[in-house]
């Protein structure tokens, strides 16, 4: 089964995937809320002495209940165990992931629906990170939290200018010769975008807009620390690339991000970091479309959206340049294996790899492609 979320409304849908040449809506998994939109969802398998079987959860934006905990042990009838509000107002949960540690389930989800509101509005660096306990998942627990002020974060309303209090090294100040490393002329501010976590459950890569990917120890998932940070060299010709989405590969020792940007590129890198040191993760090779690097007009369109990774492949949605598989073997040399550019109109959102399968969902036209590797 294959787990599509939407926007505008929309309901999670469960899509039959068995026969790929044939796929099927299996279920809707729709949202309690009127206008909800399910921004991100994640699915595990868990057992607990709570819950033992498919757990589905629901970032949600616009919605009294940012997040949602579904029962998709059958995926046919899927069953709402609990829908979370943090703070009683209207939410906006843009990305969840599921992990476990030792006993324990978790869900770490960012950020909340004021806190990025109020940076399209103002211009305020803000970001957040909650960890909650979801062993039983009847009643989740929130009991971590990272950013807007808590834990050392940043401070809610603090002006763009200043410089966040971010590790050693990463406080936004000029390197030798460059520009600011934490730059927002072309975006509003700093915040917090999405969440992975690697498979000990002790690390989580927080991808922030405009400051780079922060690496958190959540090995005490109610006390988050910063540990490090990777941010994207002035050597490929971006200076203005975002952070969107960071995931560890090769157990933790390599983080592989895609920065993407508003205006005109060249931007929208996979970039590869060597993050053996967390405090000290540097860049080591980077990878972009021909057409990224030849169309420097052409902003968002050509662009890497989300990543994926399955051993040393990373599999990239390339919003108009359609699906990548980029082989990183050699992390100084990541090289493209395969691609998949649709005729027509097409900008890809979520990618995903499974067996010889890679699925692809195309925000523009609203489709799922189902793709198989040769």
């Amino acid at each position: 089964y294959a787990y599509l979320s939407g926007l505008g409304g929309t309901p999670v849908q469960i899509v039959d995937i068995s026969d790929p040449s044939n796929p099927s809506v299996a279920a809707m998994a729709a949202s309690p809320d009127l206008f909800c939109s399910s921004q991100d969802v994640k699915v595990e398998t868990v057992n607990t002495k709570y819950f033992k079987g498919d757990l589905m959860a629901v970032g949600n934006e616009g919605c009294l209940t940012g997040l949602q905990l579904w029962d998709v042990s059958d995926p046919t009838d899927p069953q709402l165990l609990s829908a979370v509000s943090q703070i009683g107002e209207p939410e906006f949960i843009h990305n969840v992931y599921i992990f476990e540690q030792r006993d324990r389930v978790y869900v770490a989800a960012v950020s909340s629906f004021f806190e990025v509101f109020s940076t399209f509005l103002y211009g305020f660096t803000i970001g957040d990170v909650m960890i909650v306990d979801i062993t039983d998942p009847t009643n989740p627990i929130t009991v971590g939290d990272w950013g807007a002020g808590k834990d050392g974060g940043i401070a809610f309303g603090t002006p763009f200018a200043s410089s966040p209090p971010f590790p050693p090294g990463s406080d936004c100040t000029p390197p030798p010769g460059g520009d600011e490393l934490c730059r927002g002329d072309d975006f509003p501010g700093v915040f917090a975008h999405d969440v992975w976590v690697n498979e000990q459950g002790t690390l989580a890569y927080v991808s922030y807009w405009d400051a780079g990917a922060i690496i958190l120890d959540i090995s005490d998932p109610a006390n988050p620390t910063a540990v490090g940070t990777a941010f994207e060299p002035e050597t490929l010709e971006s200076d203005e690339g975002n952070a969107h989405v960071a995931v560890p590969a090769r157990g933790g020792n390599l983080l592989l991000i895609g920065d993407e940007d508003f205006t005109a590129g060249p931007w929208g890198f996979l970039r590869v970091f060597d993050t053996q040191n967390p405090a000290n993760s540097v860049q080591v090779g980077a990878y972009a479309t021909e057409n990224t690097l030849n169309n420097p007009n052409a902003a968002i369109s050509y662009s890497v959206h989300n990543v994926f990774v399955r051993g040393n492949r990373a599999f990239l949605s390339w919003y108009d340049d359609g699906i990548r598989v980029v082989d990183f073997s050699n992390p100084a040399k990541p090289r493209e294996i395969a691609a998949f550019v649709p005729e027509g109109l097409s900008s890809f959102w979520g990618v995903y790899a499974h067996r010889n399968l890679v699925l692809g969902s195309d925000f523009l036209g609203g489709d799922l492609y189902i793709l198989k590797m040769k």
